[in-house]
């Protein structure tokens, strides 16, 4: 699964020039705040991404459960949070689908690389990336503040607030504090695929997310609208 650098990046490009809603960015997070559990497994990081990695899993049978957390309150940076979550997810399923399965798993099976390197490779390549992308990304900064400001929520029976919480922290230090860069050039999985994958991501997302929201008597999509309201907020 992608990193944390690139789940914030496909945020970054969503929006393009528009600020992004804090709720957004936290919820594009989120998920992998099941890592500040105790105790966890395999089975627990499926559950809290809604099963996305299964080879049979497809994005219909998403709708439902977005619809759900959605309507679970009227609150916008509510929305704006299970919005990201979701973005997530959908991040998640199209890395899988695109480089994944194919392009890194097609360098390491013509590299003759054991599970053990293949699994060392890949999170070597993927963190040099996010460090890449810390360093790099004029939007940081601002994310970060953004990050900081934005309110956690319990999406239950997924998440606590507590531990999505733990969570942004964790990501915020953990180029600075908590984590050596491995200083390396990604080889299995390049800077190049990733910026890519990005912008394909980005524009993917917004397309779900616009059809899922879709709203028949208005003509438009209520995702669309929301970020419509957003903006207005910001100029009144």
């Amino acid at each position: 699964m992608p990193l944390p650098m690139v789940h914030l990046s496909v945020a970054v490009h969503l929006f393009g020039q528009d600020r992004i809603p804090a709720g957004f960015l936290l919820g594009s997070i989120a998920p992998d705040a099941i890592h500040m559990r105790k105790n966890t497994n395999r089975e627990d990081k499926k559950r809290t991404h809604l099963n996305i990695e299964s080879s049979d899993m497809t994005l219909d049978s998403l709708q439902p459960e977005y619809f759900e957390y959605l309507q679970r309150s009227d609150e916008s940076d509510w929305k704006w949070f299970v919005r990201g979550y979701f973005a997530h997810l959908l991040t998640d399923y199209y890395w899988l689908q695109t480089v994944f399965r194919t392009q890194f798993r097609e360098k390491v099976e013509a590299a003759r690389l054991s599970p053990e390197d293949n699994r060392r490779a890949y999170y070597k390549d993927t963190d040099q990336i996010d460090f890449n992308k810390y360093k790099n990304s004029a939007w940081t900064s601002e994310v970060w503040q953004t990050l900081i400001a934005a309110e956690a929520y319990d999406i239950e029976p997924l998440l606590s607030a507590d531990e999505i919480s733990y969570w942004r922290y964790r990501t915020i230090h953990w180029f600075d504090l908590l984590c050596k860069e491995p200083g390396i050039t990604p080889q299995y999985i390049t800077e190049a695929m990733v910026d890519e994958f990005i912008e394909l991501a980005a524009a993917q997302v917004r397309l779900v997310l616009q059809h899922w929201e879709q709203s028949i008597d208005e003509g438009r999509s209520h995702f669309e609208a929301s970020v419509h309201d957003f903006r207005s907020s910001l100029r009144a």
